[in-house]
């Protein structure tokens, strides 16, 4: 008997939400906005002055000038103004709070009223602005935080206003003074993988640089992130507390990391698809390499960007990753057009290679074959139910919170002894 109930009330539910008429939508949605209800009404007094009393035209022409108000006011009151849109900083990372500063300058001698400010800034944006007075210039500023790395805007923001009834909204184009840049959100890394493993470009060491490569200089006491197979186990033992050992820094190790750009090679859009996290992948493990004086490459596609030393290096490399598109970049490159772009052959040079790529690269087989060596694999996994295929090297496998996981998996490989 219940089931019995069950089926009806599935049956009764389906009947009640069929739609029979699709084609009559368009004329439901039509009806929902405000300017149906005032042509209803429109005609409706015009057919009482026709055939009940002339005085329903009163009602008839106040209705005519609410329509003609509420439709030529907004386009009236948009042409007056102009607004030029500042960000208070050049730069700022993804999820990070940045403030945004927008003039607006009202040549009417009236004031102007319902005015807002629509667009994308990393995400959409819209920000309600209080009233314009006449003649003058109103400075608002409010904050926000882009969700999406880039040059923001990347479409222009434009003011736009529906006052007084909401009936037709008009808009304007914003100017901006200057966009801002999103930089890729990175994940501190609170140690390396041992320069031996990173394959050191050059046998040169230097003896007044400590470091973990060349022989042994010394000895100190044992830090949180060092790896343990650089623990002295005979001081360790004698004095009771760990001890590590300490040697030669390399003067160049070289690292390359390896991603490919291509959309269809990827899974989900926006912020949260895998494209978006191999290049915060990519440019936390070229920031941490490039400050512990590391020789740096990050090559896409055709694309090679070289992280040169200091903060200015590293901020041109950020910027870099902030300007690219997926598409135009790539298309940019094949005539050598895009700014450092170029073509690149890569070799066997003893570089150690990370290779980040999502399930979906791996099961193609779409990744750069021709470059051998030393090799970490980092796998962006939605599918974790999926088997995994066995890679040749190291692999680091990522799921669930991709940060999270990056950071913990990170950790494990440096750590492990």
């Amino acid at each position: 008997m219940r089931l019995q109930v069950q089926a009806l009330g599935a049956a009764l539910g389906r009947l009640l939400t069929h739609d029979f008429c699709p084609g009559a939508n368009r004329w439901v949605y039509w009806m929902k906005k405000p300017i149906a209800s005032l042509s209803l009404a429109l005609a409706a007094a015009v057919l009482c002055a026709v055939f009940v009393k002339p005085i329903a035209l009163v009602a008839a022409v106040a209705i005519g000038v609410v329509v003609a108000l509420g439709y030529a006011w907004p386009s009236i009151a948009v042409r007056g103004l102009s607004a030029t849109l500042r960000f208070q900083q050049p730069r700022v990372v993804e999820g990070d709070v940045a403030r945004a500063e927008v003039a607006v300058r009202n040549s009417w001698p009236w004031p102007v009223w319902g005015i807002s400010l629509e667009g994308d800034l990393g995400g959409p944006a819209s920000v309600a602005l209080a009233r314009i007075a006449g003649l003058s210039t109103a400075t608002f500023t409010w904050e926000f935080v882009p969700r999406r790395r880039g040059c923001h805007p990347a479409l222009p923001l434009r003011l736009v206003t529906g006052f007084p009834f909401g009936l037709r909204q008009a808009s304007r184009t914003v100017a901006t003074a200057r966009p801002i840049l999103v930089w890729p959100r990175t994940v501190l890394l609170e140690t390396l993988l041992d320069a031996a493993e990173t394959r050191p470009s050059s046998d040169l060491v230097s003896e007044s640089r400590a470091g973990e490569s060349g022989d042994a200089i010394g000895t100190r006491p044992f830090r949180d992130g060092d790896s343990l197979r650089r623990v002295h186990w005979p001081l360790t033992a004698r004095g009771g507390t760990m001890v590590v050992s300490e040697r030669q820094a390399p003067v160049l190790s070289a690292v390359r990391i390896v991603f490919d750009p291509e959309p269809a090679l990827h899974e989900g859009e926006g912020p949260d698809g895998t494209l978006e996290h191999a290049i915060r992948i990519a440019a936390s493990i070229a920031t941490a390499y490039q400050r512990q004086h590391a020789a740096v490459e990050c090559c896409f596609g055709h694309t090679t960007l070289r992280v040169a030393p200091g903060e200015a290096g590293l901020r041109r490399f950020l910027d870099d990753l902030a300007r690219f598109l997926p598409r135009t970049d790539r298309d940019d490159c094949h005539h050598g057009t895009a700014p450092g772009c170029r073509r690149i052959h890569h070799r066997n040079c003893g570089v150690f290679q990370v290779s980040i790529v999502s399930r979906r690269a791996l099961t193609r087989r779409v990744e750069h074959r021709h470059v051998h060596g030393d090799r970490l694999w980092i796998v962006i996994d939605n599918d974790t139910a999926g088997p995994r295929s066995p890679l040749p090297g190291r692999s680091l496998w990522l799921s669930g919170d991709i940060a999270d996981s990056f950071r913990r998996g990170w950790r494990n490989l440096c750590h492990a002894g």
